[in-house]
């Protein structure tokens, strides 16, 4: 048995679909995830990156409430618990603990354990846990996690673009996530004993 350190937005909720909407909501604007490749948003949204980031924070209650799991994502964590222990690691605020607690148990999700933060370093919480490895989509999140020594599957989205360190393996779906902790036994070995890069 492993265990499995997880996010919760991005990896497991498709939150970004709910952010753009609420984003386009509130503008009047009208993106689509394609746009979102190169995010420019003083130029779409008159905000600077410290704003935007703001504003979505004030909508966190409702994009919690809204969203919905990423496809693959639920039946899969209900495959991985059979034989590793899953171990939610959020960045969320621990205000909504119980809001999320329901979300988890609206869709089925099983977990091990969970981490509401409040904050997005995640080192001390995969140290604390013993997690083997870490599945993730902020890229600066998985390069804090690989300088701890755990490897980090990074789930592709938009704004995590570009060249990966060797502790660090782009997936692209939850089929893909399984495949790979099922081959692999849960620690991706891309680069054996190749120190982090960061």
């Amino acid at each position: 048995m492993k265990r499995i350190g997880i996010d919760i937005d991005g990896v497991i909720a498709d939150s970004q679909t709910v952010i753009i909407r609420k984003l386009n909501q509130h503008f009047g604007k009208n993106y689509n995830l394609a746009d979102f490749v190169n995010l420019r948003p003083v130029k779409m949204f008159g905000l600077n990156r410290k704003q935007l980031d703001k504003f979505i924070m004030t909508k966190e209650l409702e994009i919690i409430q809204e969203t919905v799991p990423i496809p693959g994502a639920v039946e899969t964590l209900i495959r991985l618990i059979e034989n590793h222990e899953l171990h939610l690691v959020t960045a969320r605020s621990p205000l909504y603990s119980g809001q999320t607690e329901a979300w988890l148990k609206k869709y089925g999700i099983p977990y091990s354990r969970i981490r509401l933060l409040g904050q997005h370093d995640k080192r001390g919480a995969c140290l604390e846990l013993g997690v083997d490895l870490f599945i993730e989509d902020n890229k600066k999140n998985a390069l804090q996690i690989i300088s701890c020594g755990i490897p980090v599957l990074l789930m592709n989205a938009t704004y995590n673009q570009g060249t990966l360190p060797g502790m660090v393996t782009r997936v692209f779906n939850w089929d893909e996530i399984k495949q790979y902790i099922e081959s692999r036994g849960t620690v991706p070995l891309d680069s054996p004993g190749q120190p982090p890069i960061l």
